[in-house]
């Protein structure tokens, strides 16, 4: 029964009108009844109020009578229950009030007759609100099925004979065959007409017996299937398969959801061959200029020595005091050259290799790491305030090496006597307890060149630098999914980078404290 049934009773004589709304509350709580007298009061008790679920309305009140005054509720509320009471045979006013649509008709009496009404009216109203679930079910089923239509992802579900029994048209639009043919046609036949391997059949059957095994807890399997589409190409699909409830324990079939990853794959597999290449770019780098720089250098360093000695005898070997000279002179150049050519090669090795995706990090103290960083690097007289804490999830080594290229980035533009400061961020995007962030800034004169542009590679603005420092730095950020933001003033210059794991028992154990 319906809890709280308001009930407008209309009726120009205020006896019947106060009798039949007494009634109607001491017949049943859930009533509760409003009196008006006449077509144009009930009209407005109906504008006033919206929570009027059912009118109780004499067939003769003034201005207009029972079914004009019908008409005229309907019009505001659709689906509001009516019934019409008369003095008169009702008999005599049946066909028009069915026509006209009324819920119910009876005729006025005493207290026996309006209890009956009350009955009526719970009645017309639980049929009411039943036909209003119905309607919003099949509403909301209709917009489900159209949010599945819609989906990128092919669903299909197959009874216990493997028949599919529906699917949607993500799935259809994979084959030749119209939608409508697919549905009633077992998945074997697909195999048949040669859209999957015969293996695709075995692979479920083992899947279908895992899910239904009592030695596991899966409720869904996942797995790899190869699909030949109708223009010879052969596609990779994601399968994701779970069993439809059972039917006192019986097997009744399987839904399932389908996605092409071959794209994703092939993208795998040429960034895969595409790190390999850098690999062994790298190796060449390393192998074919280290060589023949360790040959020079090695030249170098003779030459060096014999001039020295050279000077120290007074001999001069053969040479006069204009060609000792040069030779003198183009010692350093040639060693700076040398130099240069080394840092030239460190950077490109240390670019190849930072840039790759880390797919298997690991806890790392945070302070201990950035530490470790600045004693490496050649700081002169800058100092570090650093005042982070806590563990990250990280390659060590790379982001080691973010912060020994952030640190030289900060002493060449900011002067050697700078002072570095490394501190935390507050929590990442959405404040997701798993996300933090940090900040490496100095209180140097800024940058010159724009902040956007200072990742590029080969950006600088130093007389020796090589442009790849902050290259490396971006590289090793996104290479753990992270970001890398620049600000630079006069004020000095800050790095920031968001996005950074924190490892699954720090921030649980955070989000218990």
């Amino acid at each position: 029964m319906p809890p709280g049934i308001h009930v407008l009773c209309v009726d120009d004589d205020p006896d019947a009108r106060e009798l039949l709304a007494t009634v109607l509350e001491r017949t049943s709580d859930d009533i509760d009844a409003t009196t008006a007298n006449s077509a144009a009061e009930g009209l407005a008790v109906l504008d006033d109020d919206a929570t009027v679920d059912c009118i109780v309305s004499d067939y003769d009140i003034p201005e207009m009578n029972g079914l004009e005054f019908l008409d005229a509720a309907r019009a505001r509320d659709p689906e509001i229950p009516f019934l019409l009471v008369t003095g008169k045979d009702p008999a005599a006013i049946a066909s028009e009030a069915l026509a006209a649509g009324v819920t119910d008709y009876c005729r006025k009496g005493g207290t026996a007759q309006y209890e009956l009404i009350a009955h009526r009216i719970e009645r017309a109203v639980e049929q009411r609100n039943a036909e209003r679930e119905l309607r919003e079910s099949e509403r909301e089923l209709a917009r489900l099925e159209q949010i599945v239509d819609l989906a990128p992802t092919a669903l299909f579900i197959l009874d216990a004979d493997a028949t599919i029994v529906w699917c949607n048209a993500e799935f259809a639009d994979a084959f030749t065959e119209e939608r409508a043919e697919l549905v009633g046609m077992a998945f074997p036949e697909l195999v048949e007409r040669g859209y999957y391997d015969e293996r695709v059949t075995t692979r479920y059957a083992d899947e279908v017996r895992g899910l239904l095994s009592s030695h596991t807890d899966r409720d869904r399997a996942k797995y790899q299937v190869q699909f030949r589409s109708p223009d010879g190409g052969v596609l990779t699909h994601d399968v994701h398969t779970e069993l439809l409830p059972l039917d006192d324990g019986a097997f009744t079939g399987t839904i399932h959801a389908i996605r092409d990853v071959t794209r994703r794959r092939r993208y795998r597999r040429e960034l895969e061959r595409q790190n390999e290449r850098l690999e062994e770019f790298a190796t060449v780098v390393s192998h074919d200029l280290r060589n023949p720089l360790n040959v020079a250098q090695g030249h170098l360093e003779r030459l060096e020595s014999s001039l020295s000695e050279q000077s120290s005898d007074g001999s001069g070997d053969g040479y006069d005091g204009d060609a000792e000279g040069v030779l003198r002179a183009s010692v350093g150049p040639l060693r700076r050259a040398f130099e240069r050519m080394d840092e030239l090669i460190e950077d490109l090795l240390s670019l190849a290799r930072h840039g790759r995706s880390v797919d298997d990090p690991e806890p790392v103290d945070l302070p201990s790491l950035v530490r470790e960083a600045w004693d490496v690097v050649d700081t002169a007289d800058a100092t570090l305030d650093c005042s982070v804490d806590g563990t990250i999830s990280a390659d060590a080594g790379r982001v080691k090496a973010l912060f020994e290229n952030l640190f030289r980035n900060a002493i060449e533009h900011g002067g050697s006597d700078v002072t570095v400061t490394v501190g935390p961020l507050e929590a990442g995007v959405e404040d997701h307890p798993s996300k933090t962030g940090f900040y490496v800034a100095d209180d140097g004169p800024g940058l010159e060149a724009d902040a956007d542009e200072i990742f590029e590679f080969g950006r600088t603005t130093a007389a020796d630098g090589t442009g790849f420092g902050l290259a490396i730095v971006e590289g090793v950020a996104e290479a753990h999914g992270w970001t890398v933001t620049a600000y630079s003033d006069e004020s000095g210059t800050r790095f920031e980078v968001r996005g950074v794991t924190v490892p699954r028992d720090v921030s649980q154990s955070r989000d218990s404290a």
